[in-house]
């Protein structure tokens, strides 16, 4: 994506080796051609110049500088280990952890701050919502019979007012009641 806004970006590695004096002839003409061709690559590179004759001439300005006698010894060290294939150095896991934590998650905490806040935000609703059905429950009283019995004479009124009364009306059938058991058991079996 950065290499879309600066596309100038992937030339920058070869501008400081051309103001170094170490790019190799074949690429020095490919740059030299786009550094003729663009002004901010001509900038840079100017820039990348006069920095490069201040480090040139810091070696005869400043005293030669000698390590200490254990840093020797450490990088002595260091390279007898990186000449040895078999020496392995691990990694610790806290390191390991840290690498991971500074690529996946500081690299975007603005977008794990934002799904964490979501997150939340559905946690309270999910536990604010959850008891909502339940007082309601237990808020109204249960149905009686009575109750029932109502509303289906409501319910059988409001039926027979919406009817349609423009057609023939057809014989009423009688409407079937259940005996209760005690009536529909036999005497004579008892």
């Amino acid at each position: 994506m950065k290499r879309f806004f600066n596309p100038c970006r992937r030339h920058r590695p070869d501008l400081a080796l051309l103001a170094a004096g170490v790019l190799p002839e074949a690429e020095r003409t490919a740059i030299e051609v786009h550094l003729a061709a663009c002004a901010p690559c001509q900038k840079y590179f100017t820039e990348l110049q006069g920095t490069a004759a201040t480090l040139a001439g810091w070696a005869e300005s400043q005293p030669p500088l000698q390590p200490r006698p254990e840093a020797r010894e450490h990088w002595a060290e260091s390279l007898r280990r990186a000449a040895n294939p078999k020496t392995v150095s691990r990694i610790p896991v806290s390191a390991a952890a840290g690498g991971w934590w500074r690529d996946v998650i500081w690299s975007s905490r603005r977008v794990w701050v934002g799904l964490a806040a979501v997150w939340v935000l559905i946690l309270i609703g999910h536990f604010s919502l959850q008891d909502h059905p339940r007082v309601l429950v237990k808020a109204s009283p249960p149905i009686t019979r009575e109750v029932l019995l109502a509303y289906q004479e409501q319910q059988h009124i409001l039926n027979e007012l919406l009817a349609d009364r423009s057609g023939p009306l057809a014989a009423e059938r009688p409407r079937f009641v259940p005996k209760p058991r005690s009536e529909t058991m036999d005497i004579r079996a008892a």
